[in-house]
């Protein structure tokens, strides 16, 4: 049960690293990409941060959606511009 409980932190570190160097290595991501808080537990990645559009909001998700391959994205990201501020709270999973 240890060794199925390391290979699983072992596997949401991996995640959660590959989701942060695709954002990075994205063009319209790389510039907010610090913004961007990456967590994975249990297979399950959350975004966590700020943006400043929902182009780029919509752009996270969807990066992390396909690095994720099988496992479900939380998108808990803020959209803030000049006028307000607005968070989303949405779920994705990858189609099989």
């Amino acid at each position: 049960m240890k060794k199925e409980k390391e290979n699983s932190l072992s596997s949401d570190q991996q995640s959660a690293q590959m989701v942060r160097q695709a954002m990075k290595d994205d063009q319209g991501l790389s510039a907010v990409a610090k913004d961007i808080h990456v967590t994975v537990k249990d297979g399950t990645i959350t975004l966590d941060g700020q943006v400043s559009t929902d182009q780029q909001m919509n752009l996270a998700t969807n990066t992390a959606t396909a690095v994720a391959v099988d496992d479900k994205v939380k998108n808990r990201l803020d959209v803030t511009n000049n006028k307000a501020t607005r968070r989303c709270n949405n779920d994705y999973r990858n189609p099989s």
